[in-house]
């Protein structure tokens, strides 16, 4: 069989596929896991800079993994990429499109984002519903995501429809100093023909390869700190 002749490409593709359906949950906005869900995390290292966890998950073979990292940069800056989707092409993998569906108020919003994969692999798209909250006492800048269905994104044809079932973040801009504490958690599933192990292995980088181009772009030429954000590392 042609698979066991030449199974590179077929295991390069499935790793990007993995790597880009994690990012697909952190796309917009996100919020850390209750106090009582901080237990039972196994400590997997440091890559690239930022501690990784994980934790199995009850109803699934898949690992929820874990990161986090302080950077060199205001988290006004982080925010102005991460709030934006315009700036998703910069730093989120294999992003194709996206549509925003419903968007109550500047910091909720339910869309729809597609992925496009190599040949031989399915696309993915998400129907997603993002919700997130600014304390500025506390410097703080938390929210969360999870997949949902919603009648204007239907499942069609160009796509498997991935599940996002649980991404937090959490934001925190240290005061007197501009570097921001960040922590992802990310809980998904690429739905479709991926074996588990595979989905496992590649996600144990994904907390990294997500903050960092994050803070890569956050810190590039001409991105400011949004206003809103700009005195939170001033705070009393």
């Amino acid at each position: 069989m042609r698979f066991f002749l030449n199974t590179r490409p077929v295991i390069a593709a499935a790793l990007r596929l993995a790597a880009l359906c994690a990012v697909a949950t952190a796309a917009q906005f996100a919020a850390p896991a209750p106090a009582a869900a901080e237990a039972n995390w196994e400590f997997v290292g440091v890559i690239d800079g930022v501690k990784v966890w994980r934790r199995e998950s009850p109803d699934s073979p898949l690992f929820s993994f874990k990161g986090e990292v302080t950077a060199d940069v205001h988290i006004g800056k982080i925010l102005a990429i991460f709030l934006d989707r315009n700036q998703r092409k910069h730093w989120v993998d294999r992003f194709d499109d996206t549509k925003e569906l419903e968007k109550p108020n500047p910091l909720s919003e339910t869309y729809w984002i597609k992925f496009k994969l190599p040949i031989g692999i399915s696309n993915r798209d998400y129907v997603l519903k993002a919700d997130g909250t600014a304390d500025p006492a506390n410097g703080l800048f938390l929210a969360k995501i999870k997949s949902v269905e919603h009648p204007k994104a239907p499942v069609n044809d160009c796509c498997v429809r991935a599940e996002a079932k649980g991404t937090y973040y959490r934001f925190e801009a240290q005061k007197g100093v501009e570097k921001t504490r960040l922590v992802v958690e990310v809980s998904t599933d690429p739905k479709g023909m991926l074996p588990n192990w595979l989905v496992n292995l590649i996600q144990k980088s994904w907390p990294s390869k997500t903050l960092n181009g994050l803070v890569r772009r956050a810190n590039s030429a001409g991105i400011v700190p949004l206003p809103e954000y700009a005195g939170w590392h001033a705070r009393p």
